[in-house]
């Protein structure tokens, strides 16, 4: 993904600040290393699996015309 010219922020990527207990984040480091990713990415893409999971059991099903 292409950075913004100077900020060195990812286009469409917002930048979030979060506070969590100290073994929680022990424990996502071990998680993150497991799955050969970075503490952020491995939020990322953890959350974004999560949402589209609950995402598309809460919406209703569409049928095919």
């Amino acid at each position: 993904m292409a950075r913004k010219k100077g900020t060195g922020k990812m286009i469409g990527m917002t930048q979030i600040s979060i506070s969590l207990p100290e073994t929680l984040v022990q424990q996502i480091d071990e998680l993150a290393k497991l799955d050969n990713r970075n503490r952020s990415n491995f939020i990322a893409n953890t959350l974004q699996n999560l949402a589209r999971e609950t995402l598309s059991i809460a919406e209703p099903k569409r049928r095919l015309k």
